[in-house]
């Protein structure tokens, strides 16, 4: 019978053929699972328990000590840890807690919750305040391998601390409405250039009812600071809890962010004093 072109097969091509129907009862390939693994389930978990022990070691380090049967590159140590679900990010920065701070985060947060009545109507009377420096020498970003949605665990977070060295210190506040104030101040904070700031920038612009939030600095708590706030008739917001920038809008400075304060404080109640998203 005659064939087109298209149709011929080699020989080779009719026994592979008659070779394969022979073994399998059928012509068709199977369909193929891609390139064969070379590690184990076994020797992935291994990796992954070592990688979560280790949350801040490159892949090469953890590649280092980690002994499979048969040699892999360094990718395909990267690669096991994201199917693990472990991926390499930057570590989020934030303050170091101890046992006592996280104690008086939960106890403000508690304070001033929806169900002691701190709902926006009355975070809108708040101003926030803050002191910010730009350091001209800053901590190295850190990387670390962490599971999706674990960015602020404190497993995977880098602690950071005060320090030295050159910088531009500045202050400023902002109430609810869009006022807003920040100055640039020469030198180190002291209760007199505290309250002269405050003299200047923030007593011109306050409001009666409004509340002052600012945090435990020395200089803001200074016996002539607190004399000199009640001279002026400042209410302050009480007992506001140590590093805690998270629950200070004034790190964004948008209006929206005082709708989401009673959340902030859930946040801050679910995490037990812990580091929140904010």
């Amino acid at each position: 019978m005659w064939q087109t072109p298209s149709m011929c097969l080699s020989v080779s091509s009719v026994q592979r053929i008659k070779k394969r129907f022979d073994e399998t009862g059928d012509i068709f390939d199977k369909p193929r699972s891609g390139r064969p693994r070379k590690t184990t389930a076994r020797e992935d978990r291994l990796l992954a328990r070592k990688s979560k022990a280790s949350p801040f070691s490159t892949a090469a380090e953890l590649h280092e000590t980690w002994s499979p049967e048969v040699p892999v590159s360094t990718r395909t140590v990267c690669r096991i840890l994201s199917r693990n679900g472990l991926h390499g990010r930057i570590s989020a920065q934030k303050p170091a807690l101890n046992k006592r701070q996280l104690k008086n985060r939960v106890a403000f947060a508690k304070a001033h919750s929806l169900l002691k009545g701190w709902m926006l109507e009355k975070w809108q009377k708040v101003d926030f305040s803050d002191e910010s420096s730009v350091e001209l020498h800053y901590s190295r970003r850190k990387y670390c391998r962490r599971p999706t949605g674990a960015r602020v665990d404190p497993r995977f977070t880098q602690k950071t601390v005060m320090f030295g060295g050159g910088k531009i210190m500045v202050w400023g506040y902002i109430q609810y409405g869009g006022v807003r104030e920040i100055c640039r101040v020469e030198g180190n904070i002291n209760s007199l250039k505290y309250q002269e700031i405050l003299a200047t920038s923030y007593i011109p612009n306050h409001k009666r009812g409004q509340i002052l939030q600012q945090d435990g600095a020395p200089s803001h708590t200074s016996i002539s600071t607190s004399k000199f706030l009640k001279a002026k008739k400042i209410k302050m917001l009480q007992d506001w809890p140590a590093q805690s920038s998270d629950m200070n809008i004034i790190e964004h400075i948008i209006n929206k962010l005082y709708e989401s304060l009673p959340h902030r404080m859930d946040a801050v109640l679910q995490a037990h004093g812990s580091h929140t998203r904010y």
